[in-house]
């Protein structure tokens, strides 16, 4: 699944797209996301947003992030002729973040790991290498884009940044598991429809 987001941010709210207002016909939710047929005029569509609680009959609105075509749903096992990835509507004021004090220590902080805001910090360093994590995972999503994905946090902070987000194409942990991450970091990633990461974090193993 190319992204939204979401920072899925998780980034959605930095991209101006068209506003739709629509009534939803059906309804299902798999991996981390909510999928919804939708009717606005005379036209009748899928659409794919954060997962949500979305009831038939309900007028919801959205932005538009991007059209996919073909596009299959590995947790779903059902495809879509056409799917529009889409995003919360937000106000400019909404956008405008307050900038929190920096964190560059974590309580979780070993001898051979590094801190999520010294990645964010200074990724330029680590850009092509092996780096490991050691923090909380605060949310899975599989089967998006071929990969699975992985969100930690370890209470350091920089920049607002907080969430590292790795991806794998093996088992994910569970949420609230505190393990230690692996992978190559690369940074200014962009997958499209939304989805770009600073700083991502690839091929990633997990151990506890």
């Amino acid at each position: 699944m190319k992204k939204i987001a979401l920072s899925l941010l998780l980034c959605i709210g930095l991209y101006a797209s068209t506003v739709h207002t629509a009534n939803v016909l059906e309804t299902m939710s798999s991996g981390g996301y909510t999928y919804m047929k939708v009717k606005e005029n005379q036209k009748t569509f899928w659409i794919a947003m954060t997962q949500r609680d979305a009831k038939v009959g309900q007028t919801i609105k959205f932005s538009e992030q991007g059209w996919m075509k073909n596009f299959h749903s590995k947790t779903l096992n059902r495809s879509f002729d056409s799917i529009l990835f889409a995003g919360d509507i937000q106000t400019p004021q909404q956008r405008v973040e307050s900038i929190k004090p920096n964190i560059m220590d974590s309580k979780y902080k070993e001898k051979n790991t590094i801190t999520i805001a010294e990645l964010f910090a200074n990724r330029d360093k680590y850009v092509g290498k092996t780096v490991i994590v050691k923090g909380k995972v605060i949310k899975t999503s599989e089967g998006i884009i071929k990969r699975n994905w992985v969100h930690i946090e370890d209470g350091s902070r920089f920049s607002n940044m907080d969430d590292l987000v790795f991806t794998t194409t093996s088992s994910v942990p569970k949420v609230g598991d505190v393990i230690y991450a692996s992978g190559t970091l690369i940074k200014d990633k962009d997958f499209g429809y939304g989805y770009f990461y600073p700083v991502l974090v690839e091929h990633a193993s997990f151990k506890k």
